[in-house]
């Protein structure tokens, strides 16, 4: 009888965990298909849940379903996942106090929640916080922790890892010896993936013959179109150069008009020179 009572026992806690997770998966569900009413009703019955917890957080903070967003309930629900060692929730409050979304914006408090989260290996974290130590943007620049950080991320196949780490093997005394070799492997891990910033500064490998690279015009301005019709400012830049310096105005304008939208002055520059008949 006692053993009896023990099974049954034991086969309500398993049917009580997978009614769980798969309420958990119909709240995400009907979260990526805009029922918003419908994720919020399950997630918030799933009370020891952290996952559904971020799911509640997501819906609070666009106000998804809900007559208004409510900024304070949002954080309350990433922060009950956070603390329960979710590595999703605690990088979403890093990334809250790096914007200053509903926080005073703070890049050392966004650091410490992005390093709770990339020790428990959530990657967009290592990737982030290996960018804030290369920069030394709000922290101390630290080119070892950085380089630390962008290994763990280019492990698990992080494009923008695999860019930052490629280009300190390139450059001196950044945490690393100067290796061309490496560099153009990772860059190319990078590009493959669809990094842009890694597509231009591929073709320059291209375009100069570096890191083992054969020189080979044509593969450069494979890359390097490729990088600027996904949004490279740099390489759109680079081919409004490229435009001008053959005569092609109306093509110079075309990529310089690109890269100044994006903020950048110097394309802005051009763009008035050729203006003003300069």
């Amino acid at each position: 009888m006692i053993m009896k009572n023990f099974l049954f026992l034991i086969i309500l806690i398993l049917s009580s965990i997978s009614l769980s997770a798969q309420s958990y998966e119909d709240a995400i569900v009907a979260f990526n298909n805009g029922d918003y009413k419908t994720a919020f009703s399950i997630a918030e019955k799933l009370t020891d849940c952290p996952k559904a917890k971020i799911v509640l957080g997501n819906i609070y903070i666009d106000g998804l379903g809900l007559a208004h967003a409510d900024f304070s309930k949002a954080l309350a629900c990433y922060t009950e996942a956070a603390e329960a060692n979710n590595a999703e929730a605690q990088y979403i409050i890093g990334s809250l106090y790096y914007s200053g979304r509903g926080v005073h914006q703070s890049y050392a408090e966004a650091a410490k929640w992005f390093e709770k989260s990339a020790l428990n290996g959530y990657v967009k974290a290592q990737s982030d916080l290996g960018e804030m130590n290369y920069r030394g943007k709000g922290i101390p620049r630290d080119y070892t922790k950085a380089v630390k950080w962008f290994e763990m991320a280019v492990e698990q196949d992080d494009a923008k890892a695999m860019f930052f780490l490629g280009g300190m093997y390139n450059s001196k005394n950044q945490g690393v010896q100067t290796n061309t070799l490496k560099t153009a492997e990772l860059w190319r891990k990078s590009a493959a993936l669809g990094y842009p910033n890694a597509e231009f500064y591929l073709g320059q490998m291209y375009l100069i013959g570096r890191g083992g690279i054969t020189q080979n015009a044509d593969s450069a301005m494979i890359w390097i179109n490729k990088a600027a019709n996904d949004n490279c400012v740099d390489a759109q830049f680079f081919l409004g150069e490229r435009a001008y310096a053959a005569g092609d105005i109306e093509s110079a304008k075309e990529w310089y008009g690109k890269a100044a939208e994006k903020g950048l002055q110097k394309a802005q520059d051009k763009l008035d020179a050729i203006s003003s008949g300069m």
